[in-house]
């Protein structure tokens, strides 16, 4: 094989699909890369048997072929360059050769046939969805993922595939993320639960602007494919809670109050609340919030946020870095945050959009 790349494309291509390799294998050929010259391009292809990678490089391809090289080696390699073309080669004995400029490097590689190769996702169900839209979906669901594995289906992001329509859900049983998004076009109808390391990957790789991702689905992966990117995850087996069920049907007080200012006052008062269990105290007076935490060793903390209430004066208690996780994603100017009780989960909604809501348990008033 004998391939002469741009440094540069070749650099974000290896970077793209090295981040499916595992830092901790017992498997040496998990820590390659796999690299495919055809005609005009070349593929370059990860996996650590969860998740897959593959990324198409524009490449004079003189002889083609198939080779191996470390990924954390290329990786750094490519990263000192200058930006010049790159040539690489491979002899019959899995040694590679990397030439850029003055630089000269040798690199042991391995048996190409050792690799596993990416699986093919039989075609069972499948849509397409613009990637903007896409993109907004992973950041305003991932970060409610549980990163407790002992229950693994909480681990990912279910997707709830009907004509037409997707919707995201996440949970860690503490906070809830539900999410209406529209799709291009749809075939068949699934739930399916993938692990949220896919879904940051899949948002690492998607492209700035216009763009529509094509995904398939089997009864056990998942396969998104952005421009010449190739995605590939195992799906998360088992059933996810009824999760509807944890989501009030009315409330009896609604605080509709400024994104930003909100933010800001329970950021400022979280510096305290985490030497309390992240705890903050909300409560209403008249037409003012007030956001409160305090600390034995720390002190006090008290903010004011200016509102419009409905209802009677409320005091709860929330984790103070659960709130700053959903202000964070929510692009309006104000939220709406519907209650019920000190007891009962709040409802925080953008204003003005009904395809988002995010449902908070509440904690226990000291």
């Amino acid at each position: 094989m004998r391939v002469t790349c741009a440094r540069k494309d070749l650099h974000e291509g290896v970077q793209a699909a090295a981040r499916a390799v595992s830092a901790r294998t017992s498997l040496p050929i998990l820590g390659h890369l796999l690299m495919n010259a055809e005609e005009g391009k070349l593929r370059i292809a990860a996996t650590d048997l969860e998740i897959g990678m593959e990324c198409v490089v524009e490449a004079r391809v003189q002889e083609q072929g198939v080779l191996t090289v470390p990924a954390r080696m290329l990786t750094e390699v490519l990263a000192t360059l200058p930006d010049a073309d790159v040539s690489i080669s491979c002899d019959e004995s899995n040694v590679v050769s990397l030439n850029c400029g003055t630089s000269d490097f040798t690199i042991l590689g391995l048996p190409p046939e050792e690799f596993p190769m990416l699986p093919e996702v039989k075609e069972e169900v499948s849509f397409s969805i613009e990637s903007e839209v896409l993109r907004e979906g992973i950041r305003k669901t991932s970060f409610a993922i549980s990163q407790d594995e002992s229950r693994a289906i909480l681990t990912g992001v279910l997707l709830e595939v009907n004509a037409n329509s997707l919707k995201m859900v996440a949970t860690d049983t503490y906070r809830l993320c539900v999410l209406d998004c529209s799709l291009i076009e749809s075939e068949g109808s699934i739930n399916a639960i993938v692990p949220g390391r896919a879904m940051n990957e899949l948002s690492r790789i998607l492209p700035e602007g216009e763009g529509t991702v094509h995904v398939t689905l089997s009864g056990s992966q998942i396969m998104f494919k952005v421009g010449d990117s190739v995605l590939i995850s195992r799906l998360i087996d088992g059933q996810f809670p009824n999760y509807e069920k944890v989501i009030p049907g009315d409330y009896n007080k609604k605080l509709t109050i400024p994104t930003e200012l909100f933010l800001q006052s329970v950021r400022r008062a979280s510096i305290v609340a985490r030497e309390n269990s992240n705890r903050a105290i909300l409560r209403t007076d008249n037409g003012t919030l007030v956001v409160t935490a305090e600390s034995g060793k720390l002190g006090k903390a008290r903010e004011e946020v200016e509102v419009v209430r409905e209802g009677d004066d409320m005091r709860m208690a929330f984790n103070a870095r659960y709130l700053m996780d959903v202000l964070g994603v929510i692009d309006t100017e104000a939220v709406e945050m519907e209650l019920t009780g000190e007891v009962s989960p709040a409802v925080v909604r953008p204003q003005g959009q009904e395809n988002y809501i995010y449902v908070l348990m509440p904690m226990q008033i000291e």
